[in-house]
């Protein structure tokens, strides 16, 4: 299908509209600095990543903030760091201002002219309403991460929309949905995969901006 054809884009929260290494690095640097030496910002990353998605399990109990917390503490143990429940918190607290990428709300402006935009990641109730007035959609157009709506078959009916309509921009790294197009979204060419499995591939949400002028002219 070409990208004017579909009636509803699926985005990926973080990463591909919310700078979430860049808000994870900078909230973690009292815990680095305890460590008194340089560190190389990809490994910490990685680090984090691999504490926090075993965590996800217990994402139920837990919530988004309590699983920073505790992939915050984990972190510490790892490194032989000690740190207080107060800083795991504040560490954790520091997603509600996790910065937008610069192109993201004027794409977010345009593309909602033409697609129902729905945005995908975790949350927690309270920092859920003042991100989506931040990307400029509805608090039920933000749909949890635990959750695949395009093998809902009642969601899907609901809103409207067939599975096959939606298009999902994702980013590399990204669990794979079971159905439906995917355009990947790779900010960062050091991790694109070549060649790219994707329907569509591009590195910013400028682009697709521009890919989809492209496709209204054709």
């Amino acid at each position: 299908m070409r990208l004017t054809e579909y009636r509803a884009l699926l985005i990926d929260c973080d990463e591909v509209l919310v700078d979430r290494d860049s808000g994870v690095w900078t909230a973690l640097q009292p815990l680095l600095e305890q460590r008194g030496e340089p560190q190389d910002k990809a490994r910490v990353l990685a680090e984090f990543d691999e504490v926090l998605q075993a965590l996800y399990p217990r994402f139920g109990e837990l919530g988004f903030s309590g699983l920073l917390c505790f992939a915050h503490r984990q972190l510490a143990e790892r490194w032989r760091l000690k740190v207080s429940w107060e800083e795991g918190m504040s560490f954790a607290r520091s997603a509600a201002s996790w910065s937008l990428f610069e192109d993201g709300p004027g794409a977010m402006l345009y593309l909602r002219k033409f697609y129902r935009l729905l945005v995908q990641g975790d949350r927690d109730a309270e920092d859920r309403g003042v991100l989506c007035e931040r990307l400029g959609i509805e608090p039920e157009d933000f749909i949890s991460l635990a959750s695949d709506p395009l093998q809902d078959h009642a969601w899907l009916q609901a809103n409207a929309l067939d599975a096959e309509a939606v298009l999902r921009v994702t980013r590399p790294g990204a669990r794979a949905l079971a159905v439906g197009a995917a355009c990947l979204i790779c900010r960062d060419p050091d991790k694109a995969s070549r060649p790219c499995s994707a329907d569509y591939c591009i590195d910013s949400m400028a682009d697709l901006v521009a890919q989809h002028q492209l496709s209204l002219r054709r």
